[in-house]
């Protein structure tokens, strides 16, 4: 409305009027719906009376209008609350949803743990079985040591007591002889009377054949064979010795260098409860060392035929399931020369035998009856394994040479062990032999026709 159109307005109708018109839309129509409501109650009738001088219209207006904005206050303070409290409980949605996901986190981080735990636990405690089983192998060692000393003592002690008796009986061994020598040359006897040819008895009694080795009806009678016959065994056995031919290859271990081994990587692919184990050995230093070494992850001698240059030079441990093991005698081993060795075992009985050249040195039952030997272990060759394909101790290596090695699942006959050890060739069906060894450090293959050509 125009200021033209409003003359003759008094000023506070004309001040009501643009403030009316300023409103915004709602407030406008709030004020109109009031208007139209005072319009109302001035148009009816009222009671007679005296009765108080009505307000301005603009005051009534003010406190319509302050009602309306506490209204709008009040309102706006319950929406608020009200967005407060679905804030806070989709709030503690979230953080229960983040509690779970924090708790299975540390469910598995414990899970990982205690495995973590229990690996250790494991590695732990197959090192102290190791530990213990060196612990036990030195203690045999020292027993072993001090039993020497013992040894040694006792034959201190003899030649003491026996130095006075020997100087008189070397003496009166002295007269003796001076008394044949005068009545030799009373009698012009010149020499003693040798034996007739033919019937002289070896001369090294440990030469003798083994008790399978002789005639039937002698074997029988348990009387040992003739001179003769002994003589002709004698000279067959070493035409055979020098003409031992056709065992394959060689393999040269120069030194202890822990570097100096044969390994098979096929390794047994199935158990064994019998086992043969042959080879020609040569060695130039006066222990046998490690032949063979077989190791698990649970047990680092499942199967071991090993010396070493400490404790007693003229034998070898033949262990089957550490801590059992038999000592076997290998003194005739360690002379330089080329000499079969054959070690058989079989688990019905636990029998075990110990060939040396076809005689049988050692023998027994009951050794690791019933037990196997099982797959997937590292077998070596020239070292003893303290653990899986490792820790190498250069005491226990093997110097010297390795010929027709093999090894059977099955438990050879007697005949089939001569047969070898007269080159006559090998039994069928080894499971390895030295042509599947893989060769590490300064380990060479020599190829020989005989034995005794090899360098």
């Amino acid at each position: 409305m125009e200021a033209g159109e409003r003359r003759g307005w008094s000023p506070r109708a004309a001040a009501g009027a643009d403030l009316f018109w300023t409103m915004p839309p709602q407030r406008m129509l709030s004020t109109c719906l009031l208007l139209a409501a005072v319009c109302l109650q001035g148009s009816l009738p009222q009671a007679p009376g005296p009765g108080p001088p009505a307000k301005p219209f603009l005051e009534r207006l003010r406190r319509l209008e302050e009602q309306f904005r506490r209204f709008r206050e009040v309102t706006l303070t319950h929406l608020q609350g009200i967005a407060g409290n679905y804030n806070i409980s989709y709030n503690i949605d979230a953080r229960f949803q983040a509690l779970a996901r924090q708790g299975e986190a540390a469910v598995a981080a414990v899970h990982d743990s205690r495995a973590a735990l229990g690996a250790e636990l494991s590695r732990v405690a197959t090192a102290t079985t190791r530990l213990r089983r060196k612990v036990r192998r030195l203690e045999g060692k020292v027993a072993a040591l001090g039993s020497q000393q013992e040894l040694r003592d006792l034959l201190v002690n003899l030649t003491r007591r026996l130095a006075g008796p020997a100087v008189a009986v070397g003496s009166r061994r002295c007269r003796l002889r001076q008394e044949l020598q005068r009545l030799q040359e009373a009698t012009q006897l010149g020499a003693p009377e040798q034996e007739p040819q033919g019937q002289a008895p070896p001369q090294d009694l440990s030469e003798l054949p083994s008790r399978h080795e002789w005639p039937a009806e002698r074997r029988a009678a348990g009387r040992p064979p003739k001179a003769k016959k002994l003589q002709v065994w004698h000279r067959q056995r070493e035409k055979l010795r020098k003409e031992v031919c056709n065992v394959g290859s060689v393999l040269l271990f120069p030194n202890t260098s822990t570097e100096n081994v044969a390994v098979f990587h096929r390794g047994l692919r199935a158990g064994l409860r019998a086992l043969s184990l042959c080879a020609w050995v040569n060695t130039p230093v006066p222990y046998l060392g490690t032949l063979l070494s077989y190791a698990t992850e649970d047990n680092d001698n499942k199967l071991v035929v090993h010396g070493r240059d400490r404790g007693l030079p003229g034998s070898v441990h033949f262990v089957i399931g550490d801590p059992e093991f038999r000592e076997l005698p290998v003194a005739r081993l360690l002379d330089g020369k080329w000499h079969h060795l054959c070690l058989i075992w079989s688990s019905d009985q636990g029998k075990y035998r110990f060939y040396v050249d076809r005689r049988l040195l050692a023998a027994g039952s009951g050794f690791q009856q019933g037990y196997e030997i099982p797959a997937g272990g590292s077998l070596v060759l020239g070292q003893e394994q303290d653990e899986v394909g490792g820790d190498f101790d250069p005491s226990e290596a093997f110097v010297g040479q390795l010929a027709g090695l093999a090894l059977w699942s099955r438990a050879l006959m007697p005949g089939e062990v001569a047969s070898m050890a007269t080159g006559q060739g090998m039994p069928p069906g080894p499971l390895l032999t030295l042509a599947d060894a893989s060769l590490q450090g300064w380990v060479r293959r020599v190829e020989c026709a005989c034995l005794e050509r090899c360098l």
